[in-house]
């Protein structure tokens, strides 16, 4: 074999392996965004339950306001029932009184309501704050990890792209530059050797004159099926 080919065989391995690392290093992506989608799920369904604590807490205060205002027309009726000198002002006055009675008494009925809603609302906050605490408990020690992940693959492709690119002074610019366009087609490797007379990748066909050039000089070809580069691997 070619010292040439030899030294661009070493630059593939190498950049074999970096792909894997990049591929490891890509899969770390869908997991952290994972994670922080659920966590802002449960952020989310936790901020809309605190809503409607708020909202149910408001509304119970509106109408414990409006009962009082309620009482206090309902004492002043009282005392307008307990001065009238006549049968018409009686009578005003107790339909007064027993309008304000059903108001408050329709007021303390939706108190009562809202009061119920509250302590569900309440007790669905107090539970959610507990499922983002466990969740943020949990995916904490998880993206711990993940960094962890990420900083050590990090640093094994950057050691792996340093040894390449050492390795790589050694391959001629013009073949170099060949492979690096091959495998810019998104593959993963572009140097095959021939296999008997055929394309080591896809078994096409080799001209013996081709392989005669490349047996004889160390030369690599373009396969005219796949686009691979070839080599005479004796």
């Amino acid at each position: 074999m070619h010292s040439d080919v030899a030294a661009l065989l070493a630059v593939q391995d190498d950049d074999v392996a970096i792909h894997e690392l990049e591929k490891q290093l890509a899969e770390l992506a869908p997991r952290v965004s994972a994670m922080a989608a659920e966590r802002d799920k449960a952020l989310t369904a936790l901020e809309q339950a605190r809503h409607a604590a708020e909202s149910e807490e408001k509304r119970r205060h509106e109408v414990a306001e409006r009962v009082a205002q309620h009482r206090a027309v309902q004492e002043k009726n009282q005392s307008a029932l307990n001065s009238v000198t006549s049968m018409r002002e009686a009578t005003a006055a107790t339909a007064q009184l027993e309008q304000s009675k059903r108001m408050i008494d329709e007021d303390e009925r939706e108190l009562a309501q809202i009061g119920q809603r509250l302590v569900e609302a309440n007790h669905l906050v107090d539970e959610r704050e507990r499922t983002a605490a466990d969740l943020e408990s949990a995916q904490s020690q998880a993206r711990a990890s993940l960094a962890a992940d990420q900083q050590k693959l990090e640093a094994q492709l950057a050691e792996a792209r340093r040894v390449r690119n050492e390795k790589a002074r050694a391959v001629p610019r013009t073949l170099l530059t060949r492979y690096d366009r091959i495998r810019s087609r998104k593959r993963v490797r572009a140097v095959y050797p021939l296999r008997g007379q055929s394309c080591g990748h896809c078994d096409t066909m080799i001209p013996l004159q081709r392989r005669s050039v490349m047996s004889g000089t160390g030369a690599t070809e373009i396969c005219e099926g796949c686009g691979v580069m070839l080599y005479a691997s004796e």
